[in-house]
């Protein structure tokens, strides 16, 4: 099952459970006079999809496990539908969740942090891009320009072929792209305030496993929640000139103007 947002370039986003958010990318692309057509994958089915047919398409973040494969059914067909994309050679984006999907549809394995000795990452935290991240627009979202937030526990084996663009202290496989048109993040950039508020709601019980607090995670924001958004439009606008120029080519600004602080009545939560 899809939610078309409207007729604009042909930008496909998967999400994972019906209350999702897109966040600062779902502002970024009404800006910019884009309606995202929007698969929420447990009423999606991924086999009847033709992979190649998106300019674009952003696989997001869920608060499932790759390895959950036997509790959520249409796991196993959305890697597979990722991973057909990924033969296509076109554009796709990976977050957290999406991702270790990435990961997962490249054959490299997707585990509990918790088994290298890791604790979840969870708040505000910067991520260091190397220097061959440093040469992506991945460098907008580097810790010199921002903190990023973090809302997971799980991480990935890096897949053979990708290249490592970003790590943080807890986690070394933050960010990496795969040929000229994959990338992946571990990463929220995308978190608004929006999405802040309902992580803080659902989400509490979590915070406390790594010392934090909702007090604390809303400081932090208030300290870097703009800067990490225009971060993350420049980086998203870098990505997009890179491997889909035509996307936003030509754009009418303004025809979705009054969108730009309208947000679908979705939620996006974190993954595990």
């Amino acid at each position: 099952m899809l939610e078309n947002m409207g007729h604009g370039k042909n930008v496909w986003i998967v999400v994972h459970e019906r209350a999702a958010d897109m966040g600062s990318f779902g502002e970024f692309f009404a800006k910019n006079g884009i309606d995202p057509t929007v698969f929420v994958a447990p009423e999606t089915n991924f086999a009847d999809l033709n992979a190649s047919e998106p300019d674009v398409l952003i696989v997001m973040g869920g608060p499932m496990g790759v390895y959950e494969a036997g509790i959520y059914p249409w796991m196993t067909p959305e890697i597979n539908f990722i991973k057909r994309r990924i033969e296509a050679d076109k554009p796709l984006l990976g977050v957290c969740l999406g991702s270790q999907m990435i990961a997962s549809a490249l054959g490299a394995r997707v585990f509990k942090g918790k088994e290298i000795g890791k604790e979840k990452e969870i708040g505000l935290h910067p991520v260091t891009m190397n220097s061959a991240g440093m040469q992506t627009p991945l460098r907008h979202l580097d810790a010199s320009q921002t903190y990023i937030t973090h809302w997971h526990g799980d991480t990935f084996e890096l897949p053979r072929g990708a290249i490592l663009l970003g790590s943080s202290a807890k986690y070394e496989h933050q960010a990496y792209s795969y040929g000229d048109k994959v990338m992946a993040v571990q990463f929220h950039p995308e978190v608004n305030e929006r999405v802040l508020r309902y992580w803080k709601q659902d989400f509490a019980n979590e915070l406390a496993e790594v010392g934090g607090s909702r007090e604390q995670l809303r400081a932090d924001f208030n300290e870097h929640g703009e800067r990490l958004k225009q971060a993350n439009f420049k980086f998203i606008t870098g990505w997009l000139e890179n491997v889909s120029p035509q996307t936003l080519a030509a754009n009418d600004y303004g025809r979705n103007a009054a969108l730009a602080t309208r947000q679908p009545g979705m939620r996006l939560t974190p993954s595990g």
